[in-house]
């Protein structure tokens, strides 16, 4: 039982040391659960929708070419609106994330040269205080933000790629 409260005590000091950890612990938890929608889309629900928009395609086929064009460009657009939904924003959160654990060092370094001025021991623990608060947002930040890269560039890639097939596949008429 000591060590469950000497862990939760831990976790304490480092969000009071951060300052906005608590918003990037946020952010990050709203960012993961975006994430794993989307890889839910695209595992469970994206290959129905497939199949919807082959069907969709398939009353097309005697159409006139001006009549196919137009069709084959409105399934194209609406499964490209729902293989992208969200990609932007996941991106542009891991932004505000970086950013924000830029705000948060930028807010131990102001400590640190506020503790400047002071002469002692009390100077030298606000000093170590200040370093502290400038860099833990930031490694929070950076670590973060790091991993979501590459999660974020592989939900665009596929995306992308998962629209293009579509169009492939509806141009060869299959």
């Amino acid at each position: 039982m000591q060590g469950l409260s000497d862990l939760f005590s831990g976790f304490a000091a480092l969000f009071a040391a951060g300052g906005v950890l608590w918003l990037l612990l946020l952010l990050a938890v709203a960012l993961w659960s975006l994430i794993a929608e989307r890889y839910w889309y695209f595992f469970f629900v994206y290959p129905q929708a497939q199949e919807i928009a082959l069907r969709r395609w398939k009353r097309y086929e005697k159409a006139d070419l001006r009549t196919v064009r137009r069709a084959r460009s409105q399934i194209i657009g609406s499964v490209f609106a729902e293989t992208h939904r969200s990609v932007n924003f996941i991106q542009s959160l891991v932004g505000v994330m970086f950013l924000l654990g830029l705000f948060g060092s930028v807010g131990g370094v102001m400590r640190v040269l506020d503790a400047e001025s002071l002469g002692g021991a009390a100077g030298q623990l606000r000093v170590a205080d200040g370093l502290v608060r400038a860099a833990v947002p930031i490694l929070a930040a950076g670590s973060l933000v790091l991993v979501a890269l590459f999660f974020t560039r592989a939900l665009s890639d596929r995306a992308d790629r998962e629209t293009r097939l579509l169009a492939d596949r509806l141009r060869r008429g299959q």
